[in-house]
């Protein structure tokens, strides 16, 4: 598609800037196609869960711009996030989905991510939409309305149309990413990793402690109690939809996981005077429930030594190596946290983690085996 095609395709929409209607909304939606770009606006500062403002598509009739605050059921919409049939394209999608899990408790299938998608082509793991709009599209986009108020009513013109832009382009990008994912052999590597981003586990309460830093210097009774006390924390700040460090911040946590018999005036010591007048008793309360668990979690891997480091660096020259001949992310093929993965599970099994079979297997697994093989 040329820019002019592509910029044509920008202005283009339906009668409606803002549709809040169900039967119109199926209307527009029947009428997209079988291939669709997928965008999202949404508000986060004040609240735990994402504020759905805006739902962008695109396709064969032009842009639909879908109210998300609208008193509607969204069948339509839904229909088509559900359709194994329809391709729906999206750019860094993980926001997108938690969006859609949040108002529609169900995630999309038969999805592409753009991002993902260059990063098989060219050595960026984290090109920007409008990036991938220059390189593929040949147009320059002004993001103007980035930090905008989206759930304000009406939609200001600047911002109807840069949530227009923000979709527009997408199958565009989408078209030629495809014909060179073909053209270098790596389309099923691409889909195997959709496959993988969209099937990935997701955080419940329970496992929310293994985001923090540093809980590897806990000992095992020590991270019981932390993932108790963050527990509570994700289940509280959930039920307030407040911003996490809005009920209490990560540092108390892990102070108090180090204790051993806390009481409230210890608890008030490390929290504000309103915090602690309100969660303290709950907080003792889980830091009790951490200590009784009879099934504390495996203790975090510990730092690698100067040993592990330098397999570790190792790697990640040959995964650079191998990127560059490639000419992809080298990010993609190993990060340096799954190389470290990978060097404990090969030191303690005899053998690479999960994530470095399918394509990864096949693109960089025997040279990753021979230097674990010789050194550790």
């Amino acid at each position: 598609m040329t820019a002019e095609h592509a910029s044509a395709g920008a202005a283009r929409a339906f009668a409606s800037p803002l549709v809040a209607d169900d039967a119109e909304l199926g209307a527009c939606i029947a009428a997209l196609g079988s291939t669709v770009g997928v965008d999202t606006e949404f508000i986060r500062i004040r609240t735990f869960h994402p504020i759905p403002a805006l739902y962008q598509l695109a396709g064969d009739g032009g842009v639909v711009l879908v109210d998300a605050q609208a008193q509607a059921d969204f069948g339509a919409l839904t229909a088509l996030l559900s359709d194994p049939g329809r391709t729906k394209i999206m750019h860094s999608l993980s926001e997108d989905l938690e969006v859609m899990a949040r108002q529609f408790e169900r995630r999309p299938v038969n999805v592409v991510d753009t991002q993902v998608a260059h990063a098989f082509l060219a050595p960026d793991l984290s090109a920007s939409y409008a990036s991938l709009v220059e390189h593929y599209v040949g147009v320059e986009l002004d993001k103007h309305e980035t930090r905008s108020d989206w759930l304000q009513r009406p939609l200001s013109p600047r911002q109807i149309s840069y949530a227009r832009e923000d979709v527009a382009y997408l199958r565009p990008i989408w078209e030629k990413q495809r014909e060179a994912l073909v053209a270098c052999g790596r389309l099923d590597w691409f889909v195997d990793e959709m496959r993988r981003i969209l099937h990935a586990p997701t955080d419940t309460p329970d496992t929310w402690y293994r985001n923090l830093k540093g809980i590897g210097r806990l000992s095992a009774r020590e991270l019981a109690v932390l993932r108790s006390l963050v527990a509570w924390r994700e289940r509280e700040a959930r039920r307030r939809d407040l911003p996490r460090r809005w009920a209490v911040a990560d540092e108390p946590l892990f102070a108090m996981a180090r204790w051993d018999q806390p009481d409230a005036a210890a608890v008030a010591s490390l929290l504000p005077k309103r915090t602690a007048k309100r969660y303290a008793k709950a907080l003792l309360e889980a830091h009790r429930a951490g200590l009784d668990d009879p099934n504390p979690p495996p203790p975090a891997p510990r730092p690698l030594g100067r040993q592990g480091n330098e397999v570790v660096k190792a790697l990640r020259a040959v995964v650079c190596e191998v990127a560059e001949r490639l000419g992809m992310a080298a990010g993609l093929l190993g990060r340096k946290r799954e190389l470290e993965d990978a060097y404990r599970c090969y030191r303690d099994h005899g053998d690479l983690p999960e994530q470095f079979l399918g394509w990864r297997g096949q693109a960089v697994a025997a040279p990753l085996r021979e230097i674990l093989a010789a050194r550790s």
